[in-house]
């Protein structure tokens, strides 16, 4: 990570943002001031960029840079992680949580953009977007909540899972586990579901 060349961020803010550069002495607080408002700066105008590069990049240099293999699955993992963790970053720093609570959802600047991009990304191969419509179902839940559900064995949806495979303090060898146990339940019901349909066209039969 710390290695790639200076983009929006430079290798030593990489450093910094990810704690292996500290700043110590004197001037310490001066320097993080500093770091945090060239970092802010540069973000900034990176995102401005990109409306000259949604408007000039040209195509073959764009399929370029999101490339597939012959199955049509990405071929940059790293970047597909890239890819959304700054949609994320995005449609976090825009507010799209504060409607995740409300039924119906409230209007944000996260919704607001999100339906001009999908309208913006139609244009370019000529189509009109009617409408955009984002439907997020989601409630409270903090990482000691979803790892006491854990540790007290109750049952967890796999977006529940996925929240508690990311957190390094929690042991992936219990998830995997938990998320192994719940695939054989799940083939276990559809093998009893699938029995009882036989049984009862077997009955009506006779």
């Amino acid at each position: 990570m710390n290695s790639r060349k200076n983009a929006m961020l430079t290798t030593e803010d990489r450093r910094w943002l990810t704690g292996s550069k500290a700043y110590e002495g004197e001037h310490a607080k001066q320097q993080r001031y500093q770091r945090r408002r060239d970092i802010r700066d540069r973000i900034y105008n990176s995102l401005l960029d990109f409306s000259i590069v949604f408007e000039h990049l040209e195509e073959a240099e764009r399929e370029k840079l999101f490339r597939e293999d012959e199955g049509g699955i990405s071929a940059d993992p790293e970047l597909d992680q890239g890819v959304r963790d700054g949609l994320a970053f995005l449609l976090y720093s825009t507010g799209i949580t504060a409607s995740m609570d409300r039924e119906g959802g409230v209007e944000t600047d996260a919704r607001r953009l999100l339906r001009d991009a999908v309208r913006e990304a139609g244009r370019v191969d000529d189509y009109v977007v009617e409408d955009v419509s984002l439907d997020v179902q989601a409630r409270p839940a903090t990482r000691s909540q979803l790892q006491r559900k854990l540790v007290d064995g109750e049952e967890l949806s796999m977006s529940e899972l996925a929240i508690l495979l990311e957190s390094e303090s929690i042991d992936t060898d219990e998830i995997q586990a938990h998320m192994r146990t719940m695939i054989t339940e799940q083939g276990d019901d559809a093998g009893s579901s699938s029995s009882e349909i036989e049984a009862t066209h077997t009955e009506k039969q006779e």
